[in-house]
C-alpha cells in the first residue's frame, strides 16, 4: 500500500521574527528581515539610521523609527528635510527695531544695534564694555552711551586696551645716588644701599645718609681701631696685635729676633713688651751697658787685702798679699799665689 506525505508550512506558525519575511519552502523555509533590521531572520533589530549615512539634509535633524527613520530641518530652515534651504527672517516685517538693523544668517537672524549698544530682545540698549572686560585689567574702564574709554593705570602704559609694566627703573634717576632700584608690576621701589639708612627716594628728607658703622654698633675686635667710610667701615687691629680687624690676636714680640738687648730680658703682655737690662747691666733694655761694680761705692765693694776685677754683668774680688780664702776670709798661703775672694768676705794674714 503506498503512502503519502505533505509538506509543512512552518510560515503557519510564526516561526520568524516579528520584523522579518517568511517564505514557505519545500521541506524547509526561509527567515528575512524586513528593510531599517538586520538579523538572521528568526531575531531582527532595528538599524539606527541617524548613526550612519542618511538621506537628510545637514541643515536638518534625523529621528529615527522603527525598521526607518525621519528627516525634520532645524529651526531657520525650510523643506521636507532631505533638502533644507534657509528662512530669510529679515523680510519679515518690524522683527527688529526701527533703531536697529536686521541681519539674515544661516539658520537665523540678529538685530544689530550699532557699536555699543546690545539687542535684548525687545531693544537696542547700552553696551557696558567696562562689564565685559574690554580693558587691560591694568587700566581704568570708564562707560558713556555707546562707547567706553581705557587708559592704563600709573606704572603702566599702552592704550587701555593691553597695558605693559612700565620699568621705573630704566628711566630717568627715580632712586637716591646711594640706593638701589627695583622694578615692581605697577610700581618701583628705592632701597638705600649696605652702609646707608632712609627711604632711598631720590627728593625726601629721608634720602639715603651714610650709617657710621663705629657709632651705631662697632663690628671691630676690642682690639682693633674702627674707621667709618663713606658706606662702609675698616677695622684695623691695633698695635702690638695681628689679624683682620675682626679678630685679632696679641703678637709675641719676645718671640722674634732682636726684639730686645741680648743683655736683656723681654717680657710679652696683651698688645706691648717690655725690654729690662739683665742684673749687671743698665740701660732701657733695647740698650744695655756693664755695670762696673768695682768703680762704684768708693772702692768698698771688695775686702781689704783683695783687688775688685770687673767682668761682664758681675764682678770678682781678687786677693793680694798672698792671703787665701778660708771661710770667705783671704788667707796666704807660699807658693800658691793668689786666691779670690768675694764680698763681703772677712780676710787674715798668715804669720
Amino acid at each position: 500500500m503506498a503512502m503519502g506525505f505533505s509538506d509543512i508550512d512552518e510560515c503557519a506558525g510564526n516561526i520568524c521574527s516579528f520584523y522579518a519575511d517568511c517564505v514557505n519552502m519545500l521541506g524547509s523555509y526561509r527567515c528575512t528581515c524586513f528593510d531599517g533590521f538586520n538579523g538572521n531572520g528568526l531575531a531582527c533589530r532595528d538599524i539606527n539610521e541617524c548613526n550612519g549615512e542618511n538621506t537628510c539634509d545637514p541643515n536638518a535633524a534625523c529621528i529615527n523609527v522603527l525598521g526607518s527613520y525621519d528627516c525634520s530641518c532645524r529651526s531657520g530652515y525650510l523643506g521636507d528635510g532631505r533638502k533644507c534651504t534657509d528662512i530669510d527672517e529679515c523680510v519679515t516685517l518690524n522683527i527688529c527695531p526701527a533703531s536697529a538693523a536686521c541681519v539674515n544668517t544661516r539658520g537665523s537672524f540678529y538685530c544689530d544695534c550699532g557699536t555699543g549698544y546690545i539687542f535684548n530682545g525687545s531693544k537696542c540698549m547700552d553696551l557696558d564694555e567696562c562689564t565685559i572686560g574690554r580693558c587691560s585689567p591694568f587700566s581704568t574702564c570708564a562707560n558713556f552711551p555707546g562707547s567706553f574709554t581705557c587708559e592704563c593705570r600709573a606704572g603702566y602704559r599702552g592704550n587701555g586696551i593691553t597695558c605693559e609694566d612700565l620699568d621705573e627703573c630704566s628711566l630717568a634717576q627715580q632712586c637716591h645716588s646711594n640706593a638701589l632700584c627695583t622694578n615692581l608690576a605697577g610700581t618701583f621701589n628705592c632701597r638705600c644701599q649696605v652702609g646707608y639708612s632712609g627711604d632711598g627716594v631720590i627728593q625726601s628728607t629721608k634720602a639715603c645718609t651714610d650709617i657710621d658703622e663705629c657709632k651705631v654698633n662697632n663690628p671691630c675686635h676690642v682690639n682693633a681701631t674702627c674707621l667709618n667710610t663713606v658706606g662702609s667701615h675698616t677695622c684695623t687691629c691695633k698695635h702690638g696685635f695681628i689679624g683682620n680687624g675682626s679678630r685679632c690676636e696679641d703678637v709675641n714680640e719676645c718671640a722674634e729676633d732682636g726684639t730686645c738687648h741680648s743683655r736683656a730680658l723681654c717680657a710679652n703682655i696683651p698688645g706691648d713688651f717690655s725690654c729690662s737690662c739683665q742684673q749687671g747691666f743698665s740701660g732701657d733694655g733695647f740698650r744695655c751697658q756693664d755695670v762696673d761694680e768695682c768703680a762704684l761705692s768708693n772702692g768698698t765693694t771688695c775686702p781689704p787685702i783683695s783687688k775688685c776685677v770687673n767682668s761682664p754683668g758681675a764682678y770678682v774680688c781678687s786677693c793680694m798679699n798672698g792671703t787665701v780664702t778660708v771661710l770667705c776670709s783671704c788667707l796666704h798661703r807660699p807658693g800658691q799665689g793668689f786666691r779670690l775672694c768675694q764680698s763681703p768676705c772677712s780676710y787674715r794674714q798668715t804669720q
